[in-house]
């Protein structure tokens, strides 16, 4: 069964992230292109702690952070497509972590705008993210 386009975007980048951070992609222009073609240019992050990013900060943390967390397993679970048009889709997904030996979870929202050159057609525009509990 195929993936909705823009659930298929959560786990692909949720996927490079992991390879990313872990090491297992290669620290050059043409790995990273994955992230930086895929996030909007007016792109901001709001973290679980409230920190608020704009996406040039983003893409630098992430471009430093190659190889930081070699054991780092990164999966996401409950995707929900909550609204869709022809130019966006708004999103809900679980992500979690494994970091040395601890897992986390947080709720996230994400609104992804039509984008034809984009991986499965859509950028990143905003990300907002809640700390949740594991249960």
């Amino acid at each position: 069964m195929q993936q909705h386009p823009a659930i298929q975007e959560v786990i692909d980048l949720h996927t490079f992230f992991e390879a990313w951070l872990g090491g297992a992609l290669p620290a050059s222009d043409a790995a990273f292109a994955r992230f930086a073609t895929t996030t909007d240019p007016d792109f901001i992050l709001i973290d679980p702690d409230g920190k608020v990013m704009e996406g040039d900060a983003v893409a630098g943390w992430i471009r430093r952070a190659h190889g930081t967390r070699r054991s780092f397993r990164l999966w996401t679970t409950d995707h929900r497509v909550r609204y869709e048009d022809s130019g966006c889709a708004f999103v809900t997904y679980l992500e979690w972590q494994t970091r040395d030996g601890v897992t986390t979870c947080r709720i996230s929202t994400a609104l992804l705008i039509a984008h034809t050159a984009a991986p499965n057609g859509l950028r990143w525009r905003h990300v907002h993210e809640t700390w949740t509990s594991i249960e």
